[in-house]
């Protein structure tokens, strides 16, 4: 299939609405809720250029969810915007196989990839796990996607548990960084506990970041910790905020401190009083 320019032909029709409706709408705002509602009127209009079918009917035809996964990739090689029926028609048709061997073709372009692991999420597949998993330890894909895929891995249960597990005893300390930020849903384990514990000791450019992950594995050895940076000097605002949210999760009572001096807080309450 030929991969049609979607928005500039909704571009086109839209400028030709918007000079013949623009005196209508006596506000900005009123004008864009209407060409909002221009947008969804346009996908379900029947159009020439697509010999009488609408944006949205021409992909409802379709059938073959290779084919349009093929389509999605050539749509991103060929840096097109992707048209939002062509999306909804693959969720639709919840047909994994193509998009899973997109999600594992390392040629693909990432965003292609990206936006397979989205659908795939959409449809609420556990098939990727493993393969979600594994990328978190070999760390050799692009950031953006590695994330993606852990958004994916928090959503699919209790069941990614003991394989992210297993992942995080083999992984560098990269690896059972992002593996923590799944594993930390489940506490009670004692190895993803010292982790986040040491890490939160040794790394205070991250102490916010593990704060939060031991305010999440709920155990109460990391008050000591947590408390110590929390009274200390060096502490900044920013972390002292996620350090005090952690200690407070734990039982504990977090110290008052006053950050009046901190660049941090000063725009946090420039920001408050507008």
């Amino acid at each position: 299939m030929e991969c049609i320019n979607f928005d500039a032909q909704f571009a086109q029709a839209l400028n030709h609405w918007l000079e013949e409706n623009r005196a209508r709408y006596r506000s900005p705002d009123a004008l864009e809720d209407a060409s909002a509602d221009f947008y969804l009127q346009w996908l379900d209009t029947p159009a020439n250029w697509l010999g009488g079918d609408s944006p949205t009917g021409f992909f409802q035809r379709q059938t073959d969810a290779a084919a349009l996964t093929a389509l999605l990739r050539a749509y991103v090689q060929d840096d097109i915007p992707l048209p939002d029926p062509l999306l909804d028609r693959l969720a639709e048709l919840h047909d994994e196989a193509p998009l899973l061997a997109l999600v594992r073709d390392k040629a693909a372009p990432c965003a292609a990839r990206m936006y397979a692991v989205e659908l795939l999420r959409q449809l609420e597949s556990r098939a990727p796990m493993v393969d979600y998993i594994r990328w978190q330890v070999e760390r050799d894909a692009d950031d953006d996607l590695l994330d993606n895929a852990l958004e994916s891995l928090r959503g699919m249960g209790e069941g990614v548990r003991r394989p992210a597990k297993v992942a995080f005893l083999a992984a560098d300390e990269a690896g059972k960084e992002a593996l923590l930020d799944v594993l930390a849903d489940y506490p009670g384990d004692e190895d993803v506990f010292q982790f986040a514990l040491s890490q939160f000791r040794d790394r205070p450019q991250k102490r916010a970041l593990y704060a939060g992950y031991l305010g999440k594995l709920e155990d109460d050895r990391a008050l000591e910790a947590l408390s110590e940076v929390a009274e200390g000097n060096g502490v900044a605002y920013i972390d002292f905020i996620e350090v005090r949210n952690a200690i407070e999760r734990l039982g504990g009572e977090a110290p008052i401190r006053d950050f009046s001096e901190d660049a941090t807080y000063k725009a946090v309450q420039r920001l408050q009083k507008r």
